[in-house]
Order: structure tokens, then C-alpha cells, then sequence
């Protein structure tokens, strides 16, 4: 871990306060005190694309057919409501050939009359590996390729740098992953304003329920990113299965608004986020595991962690919730959230498929006036 700084507008590091070393290192879980209040909407998203595999590599997924993929997602998004499409996994190390790849993806996405939101992950090749001067211009690039089309309206900046042990889903087994975000989004949100794509927002996710400990350290260092950060900074993305932590004793319920008020009220504060710095919920799923959780198990779960997101929405300042993922990567696999798709990987409707597109008809927003393309 990084020793703790502050980033000044310049972009230089200089110590941290005496306060801000004072500040607890741990959020093991916040106190869900008093009434919530929920929200009216939610913008809801969905990740389109195939599921990371834990580890240092990728497991097999079952072939993509592009077109029934976009029939299901015109089938899920009810008339006049928004369905952001989370677009994963942009690496540092698949340089321009990459970014070539996922301009031509968004441009499908976006004729199909989708918004978007790019993850822009650090994933550096050994060469790169904790060249933050190389990162920030890849950023920079990054931006300057997409930023262009209106209906991309977010990027995440790094995965889940709290997480050290999975190479090929978290950009925590990096070195020097923390300045990789801070510097980052520093870069995106400078290259986003002197390009004038207001419509982008910047954030970054980390991973609920790992390693206590490691996360309060995460959220403490980024207070040396200082006022320039912050102002940077769009919203905190929170990857959230309930089914991995707390585990399945716990109510989902109960899990649910624990996650919410630990992020809010201990991690935030440990990172100087104010209130005015959204949540979003930048993943959830929930396995239908083969032998072990059923179609209707994932779908009482879904119906469950949004429900509960909604009604604590008002209070804990959740703007945004994106179920991972469309479809499974290989149905029959054990393999933790490569069956949490709302299709099986012959792209058969599960369960869920219809309870998220009832959820997003009943509280999701409504699909925006028409932006430039």
C-alpha cells in the first residue's frame, strides 16, 4: 500500500494531514440505524458482455451470437425506459487494437439506441506495469476515441483495486493500482472537460466484503487525490454479491442495506467523499449454480437486492444499479458469477429475465431526450 498523500491540482504528491491519518483503516460493517427512505427511480443497467473469470486467466465462455444478444436486450428494456449497457473489459495492455475493438462495439450498441458506460480497466502488460506517466496518456486516449459519441455516458476507471488475488477480473495485483485510479480519473475528467463531452462521468468500483481491512486502506489513501479529486470524481461503484458476502446465511435483505450504509457512512467518509458523490451499484448478481441455486432462487434474490437498493435509495444516495450480467458463460459451470446471467448461455430466458424487466418498467427512469450522436 501506498503511503498516504495528498494529489494537489497540479497533480503533484504531497503528505497527508495528521486528521487524515487518525481516521480508522477498517469498515467492517456500518450500523443500518434508523428509517430509509427510498427513491422514486433508479437508472438500470445490465453488463451485455461475457463475465470475467476469477484468477490469473480467462475460462472458457460458450460462443456469442451477437444478434440474439441485442434481441434480449430490446426484449428487457421496456418502452420509454433507460437500460445502460455496462460494457467490460477494456485493457491497458490490449492498446490500440483493443480500443478499436470496443469503439466498434459501442457503435453497435449505440445504433441499436442503448446508452452506455465504458470499463476502462489498468490491466497493464509487465512493461507497463506501474508506469503511471504510460497510463495516464492510455486515459487520455481512451477518452479522446469515445468521449465523442453523447450516448456514452460513463466510464469506470480501474476494477476493483481492493482485490489482490485475481489478475484477470481486479486491478488490485497491479502495481501501484491506487495511483492507476487516482491519476486516472484525474486524467479522463481533465481530457473529458477540454474536449467539452459534458455528458461523461467518471468513478471507479471496488469489490463489497473482501478484506476489511485492505478496503478501509483503499478509500483512506484516496484522500490524498485532495479537492481535485473530488470534483473528478462522478460517482463510487460498488460491486455487490450477496451470494459470495455475507453468503447465503445472511437475508438478503439484511446483506443488502449492510452494504449500503457500510459504503455510505464508514468507506466514504474515510476517502472525503461528501453526500453529493453518488452511489452506484456498479454490479450484483446471483448464481443459479448448478444443484445448489435454482432459476427461482436467482430471481427471489434479484427481486430482493432491488427492492431493497430502491428502498434505501433516498437515504444512502444510490443513483444507479446494474445487474451482472445478461447471459452465463457457461451454464453447467460452478464458477462464482459465470451463471448470474438473466439468459443461459444458449440465450434461454431464465427466471429473472422477466422479474428485472418488471422491476425496471415499475421504478426505472425514463429513457432520455434524444442527445446528439
Amino acid at each position: 500500500m501506498l503511503g498516504l498523500a495528498a494529489v494537489t491540482t497540479s497533480g503533484a504528491l504531497v503528505p497527508s494531514s495528521p486528521a487524515a491519518r487518525s481516521r480508522p483503516a477498517s469498515c467492517a460493517a456500518a450500523p443500518e440505524t434508523g428509517p430509509l427512505r427510498g427513491a422514486a427511480r433508479l437508472r438500470f443497467g445490465i453488463d451485455p458482455e461475457a463475465a470475467g473469470s476469477i484468477g490469473s486467466g480467462q475460462n472458457r465462455v460458450r460462443s456469442v451470437n451477437r444478434a440474439k444478444a441485442v434481441a434480449a436486450l430490446r426484449a428487457l428494456r421496456p418502452r420509454h425506459k433507460e437500460l445502460v449497457l455496462r460494457v467490460n473489459r477494456l485493457f491497458e495492455s490490449d492498446g490500440q487494437a483493443g480500443i478499436r475493438r470496443f469503439e466498434r462495439m459501442i457503435a453497435g450498441y449505440t445504433r441499436e439506441g442503448f446508452d452506455t458506460e465504458l470499463q476502462v480497466r489498468y490491466h497493464p502488460t509487465r512493461r507497463q506495469a506501474g508506469d503511471i506517466v504510460r497510463w495516464k496518456r492510455y486515459v487520455r486516449r481512451v477518452v479522446a476515441a469515445f468521449g465523442a459519441n453523447r450516448h456514452l455516458v460513463a466510464m469506470t476507471i480501474t476494477n476493483e483495486i481492493n482485490v489482490r488475488s485475481s489478475r484477470n477480473t481486479s486491478d488490485g495485483a497491479y502495481p501501484r493500482a491506487e495511483d492507476a485510479l487516482l491519476q486516472g480519473i484525474l486524467a479522463a475528467h481533465s481530457e473529458a472537460r477540454r474536449r467539452g463531452f459534458t455528458q461523461l462521468r467518471f468513478g471507479f468500483t471496488f469489490a463489497y466484503g473482501f478484506d476489511p481491512s485492505v478496503s478501509g486502506a483503499v478509500f483512506r489513501g484516496l484522500r490524498r487525490g485532495g479537492e481535485a479529486f473530488r470534483t473528478a470524481l462522478g460517482f463510487v461503484g460498488v460491486d455487490y454479491y450477496p451470494e459470495l458476502y455475507p453468503g447465503r446465511a445472511t437475508a438478503v435483505a439484511s446483506a443488502t442495506r449492510r452494504m449500503m450504509a457500510t459504503t455510505r457512512r464508514c468507506l466514504m467518509p474515510l476517502a472525503g467523499l461528501r453526500d453529493r458523490v453518488p452511489i452506484w451499484i456498479t454490479e450484483s448478481g446471483y448464481d443459479t449454480t448448478p444443484g445448489v441455486i435454482s432459476q427461482a432462487g436467482q430471481r427471489t434474490a434479484l427481486k430482493q437486492i432491488v427492492n431493497t437498493v430502491r428502498g434505501g435509495a433516498g437515504t444512502f444516495g444510490v443513483t444507479d444499479f446494474r445487474w451482472f450480467n445478461l447471459r452465463d458463460n457457461i451454464s453447467t459451470t460452478p464458477a462464482f458469477a459465470e451463471t448470474s446471467g438473466l439468459l443461459t448461455d444458449r440465450y434461454r430466458r431464465k427466471l429473472s429475465f422477466a422479474a428485472y424487466r418488471v422491476l425496471i418498467g415499475r421504478f426505472g427512469s425514463a429513457l432520455p431526450r434524444a442527445r446528439p450522436r
